[in-house]
């Protein structure tokens, strides 16, 4: 395996795992510390979305990776605060590559370009009495990649939005940068906790936009307001009603799927 220092993380690289998050989870039951340990894969026989879903890369054309995080300093009731770091990092290091007006992040934890899913984000955390005590961040990102296969709805890379090859290393390490970044700043005040909402608000996708949404197996117009307690969605229908509802409630439709 290769390894590398970089800032205060370990990264550690191979070419084949089954999943980045699986080794980090392996390494917990092992009663090992994954504090600042990245695992950065070219190819993962394993990979995982949310739920059931999978996740496709081409192997060495994209990035993938899991970081260990000691989160101890956060409540279990606010264990959402992770997403939004973590989303927030890559859209910082991402927006100084490709046109930043046109990357959001797609309510829980997709990174899309427009209307396409650029990446993903899978955490995992284990809890201790209130507070968390260790997370798994696993990252999917499309870099290099240009050719999916079909089954895969809307993917888009950075290779063929800007249609030039990326060094996968730079970024990871640009995002490591921003993460640390963040982490800095929830750690230092409450502000800090809410300048990171604040932020993630912005950089939701579909914001303050009427579209039409599956919420319980019904099709609905309604408009994304922010952000509610514990990560819950909050939406707002025609009558002015504020609803509140979790991943398994919604789903996003595009207009492929309206017709």
């Amino acid at each position: 395996m290769k390894q590398e220092v970089f800032q205060e993380f370990n990264l550690n690289f191979l070419k084949s795992v089954d999943s980045t998050n699986l080794w980090m989870q392996d390494r917990i039951n092992q009663q090992k510390t994954i504090a600042n340990q990245v695992l950065c894969a070219e190819y993962q026989t394993g990979g995982r979305g949310m739920g059931e879903n999978r996740w496709h890369s081409e192997e060495g054309q994209n990035l993938l990776f899991s970081i260990g995080m000691d989160a101890s300093f956060i409540p279990a009731s606010e264990q959402f605060l992770i997403t939004q770091m973590i989303a927030l990092a890559i859209v910082d290091e991402l927006s100084d590559r490709i046109d930043p007006t046109k990357i959001s992040i797609k309510w829980p934890n997709d990174i899309f370009f427009e209307e396409k899913k650029l990446g993903g984000i899978l955490i995992s955390n284990t809890i201790r009495a209130s507070r968390l005590d260790q997370s798994v961040i696993g990252v999917g990102l499309n870099i290099n990649e240009i050719n999916f296969p079909k089954w895969i709805p809307r993917p888009v890379s950075m290779r063929s939005i800007r249609n030039k090859n990326y060094d996968s290393l730079d970024i990871l390490k640009g995002i490591l940068k921003q993460f640390s970044f963040r982490m800095d700043q929830a750690k230092n005040s409450d502000d800090g906790v809410l300048g990171i909402t604040q932020d993630y608000h912005q950089k939701l996708f579909r914001l303050d936009e009427w579209y039409v949404y599956e919420l319980d197996n019904s099709r609905i117009e309604l408009k994304i307001r922010g952000i509610g307690e514990f990560g819950m969605l909050i939406l707002e229908n025609r009558a002015g009603k504020t609803i509140s509802c979790d991943f398994k409630a919604i789903r996003f439709l595009f207009d492929d799927e309206l017709f």
